[in-house]
This record gives C-alpha cells, structure tokens and sequence, in this order.
C-alpha cells in the first residue's frame, strides 16, 4: 500500500511539472502571445485592438482611407434634417451605416477629421478670406468614429483650429474619451503581430510643411516596416494635383515614404506610380455635414499588405471602391455615403483615378 501512494505521488508531480513546462512555453517561448495594438504617440498610450494566437512568418494587415469627414454643421446650428438634427435623432452608427461593413472587415480604417468636438461655449477664430466657415459638434458625437469602426482620425487639416486651441484641445480629448487614435503633430505606429506601419498625418499648404515631413520620415522609417503619409493640402475644386503638391509628394517618396495620400480638395485626384510607390492626390470629401452640394463621387482606398517577417519584403495589393456622399437629396440620407452599384458611374470613377478619364463622372 505505501509504495502504491509513492507511485501515485511521484506520478502526480511529473504531471505537475509537464504543466509548469507548458505555461512557461506560453508565456515565454514559442506558443507567445501576439497582441496587436497601436501606439498613440499623440497621447504617449497604447490601446489594445485585437489578439492573435499564432506566431506566423507572414502576417497580413488591410486598411482602409477615406477622406474629409465633418461630422459637424455650420457653428453647431440645429434645425430640422440639418446634419446636426441628424446626429441628434438617430445612432451614433447612422451616419456612416451604409459603409460600416467594409470597415469592420479591415484592421484599421483611417479617415481625416475636419471638425471641433467640444462641449464648451466658444468664440469661433478669424479668417482672413471670404467666405468663411466654422463646424463643430458636441464632444459625444466623437463616438461616431468609434461606433463606425473607424480606429484614427486625422485632425491635421483646416478645421481642427476653428475654435482656437481650446477647441483644438477639446477634440483631442473627445476623440481620445471615444477611443479613437489621433493622427495629429507627431506620428502613429500602428502594430499587428509584430509589422509596424508608420503613419504620419500633415497639413500641406507651404514647402516648411513638406521639409517637417521630410524629416519625419527620417526618423521614422528606420523603426517600421512600412510608411504612410496622409496629407491635407493642394487646390479646391480642382481635379490635378498642384505642382507644389506633385514635387512635395514626390519628396516624400524619395525620403523613405512607401505610400502617399491625399486628401482637402472636396475632389478626387488621380493615382500616380512614382519610383514603383502610390501616391493617391486626392480621396476627396467622405461624409461632409456641412453642405450637399459637393461633387457627388468618392472613393474609398484599400491596401492590403503581405509581409514576411523574416525578410521584411511585402506583397502590395490595392482596391478602389468608388462610393457616393449623398445616399439621396432629400432627408437624413442627404449625406449618407454609400457605394456605387452602377457598373457604368463606377467604372467611371476607377478610370479618372488611373488617369483615364478628365473627371469621374
């Protein structure tokens, strides 16, 4: 009887130890964990977005960009089935429902924010150029971006400011009380198993804009697999690129930059292949509260990279798909985005952005 236990015993603590072997395996060998977050510079935090449980040599992530997003009517007025009557009588998902799917299926979806969150009483800053406009909204809308599974915001543009610093300041802290990472001053990393994609949010209107860029891109390529810039800038109403747009964009490249978008000319703007990388001039406006009568063609940008850890090289595949601002012209669906289901209308815009047509409609 006593050697049995003894047997017993012995056997019980070799189980124990195969089951110490096994955690210490997970916890800090091969069977690791590989969470993916992103790093919000902006704030110097970090934010958890989704975990993965194999260790693989490839590891793919999908974006997607669309361009200016107002969420936002002229100086927060309300009035019946104004965008900001909207906002106020339906979900915080509503606004971009009828695109939502597409940006659940991506890792991340990146879109530029161009107007104030903010909950205080504030005076509107001057402009010196006529006409002028000024958006902004309560803080809790910022929770559209989060709802819509929209992860950064860019709020590198002509808007952010339009209440001074303090609403400068109150939409950092509404976009970051809603869990949406910043694109602002300096850059985002963002992360999944291990493939870090650099991101770097700008205004573009004068050539010191540019040179920062430039140099932000320095110091930043060397610590990531693969470099975005996302700039605000160029010429309204215009469908070509300026020729200050083309030499910064191309600047940008030649700096280390693997691919560059644009967006502020309420228009799309063609692709160009500079040095085998993308250089998309303009996204053009998305979901813009502030008027209906912008051209009613958009886009949004997907690139899906391949990466192979071991040696770093990528395989880039990209998808254009061509979208309306406007569901309808009456009603709450006035500023709805929705994609294009006529063959013909989105042809159109695919071949205006691979420089085949004048314009996309």
């Amino acid at each position: 009887m006593f050697n049995n236990n003894k047997r017993i015993i012995s056997y019980m603590f070799f189980l124990s130890g195969l089951l110490l072997v096994f955690l210490a395996n997970v916890l800090y060998g091969d069977l690791k964990l590989n969470t993916s977050y992103a790093i919000n510079e902006e704030q110097g935090s970090e934010v958890i977005i989704s975990g993965q449980e194999s260790k693989k040599e490839k590891v793919k992530i999908n974006l997607s960009f669309i361009g200016d997003s107002l969420l936002a009517s002229f100086k927060g007025e309300t009035y019946h089935e104004n965008f900001q009557d909207l906002l106020e009588t339906h979900d915080y998902k509503y606004p971009f429902s009828k695109v939502i799917d597409i940006f659940k299926k991506d890792d991340f979806t990146i879109a530029n924010g161009e107007n104030v969150f903010t909950d205080n009483n504030l005076t509107p800053i001057l402009k010196n150029h006529d006409p002028a406009y000024w958006y902004y909204t309560r803080s809790r809308f910022a929770n559209v971006y989060k709802e819509s599974s929209i992860e950064v915001v860019s709020i590198m543009n002509n808007h952010t400011t339009d209440y001074g610093d303090r609403g400068y300041q109150d939409t950092i802290q509404a976009l970051t009380k809603a869990e949406v990472l910043i694109g602002g001053e300096k850059p985002l990393v963002l992360e999944k198993n291990g493939l870090k994609i650099g991101l770097i949010c700008t205004n573009l209107f004068h050539e010191f804009q540019a040179n920062n860029v430039n140099k932000k891109i320095n110091d930043l390529k060397k610590n990531v697999d693969f470099l975005i810039v996302y700039f605000h800038g160029g010429q309204e109403y215009q469908y070509q690129p300026t020729e200050n747009i083309k030499k910064y964009s191309r600047s940008f490249v030649d700096n280390g930059a693997d691919l560059v978008i644009g967006c502020h000319t309420h228009l799309l703007g063609p692709i160009e292949v500079y040095k085998n990388k993308t250089i998309v001039y303009s996204l053009g406006s998305f979901l813009f509260g502030g008027t209906t009568s912008l051209v009613n063609r958009t886009i949004i940008y997907q690139v899906s990279l391949e990466f192979d850890l071991k040696t770093k090289d990528y395989q880039q595949d990209t998808n254009i798909i061509p979208c309306y601002l406007y569901s309808s012209k009456t009603g709450y669906e006035k500023w709805l985005p929705s994609v294009i289901l006529d063959e013909n209308e989105k042809q159109m815009v695919i071949d205006f952005m691979n420089n085949k047509r004048k314009t996309p409609l």
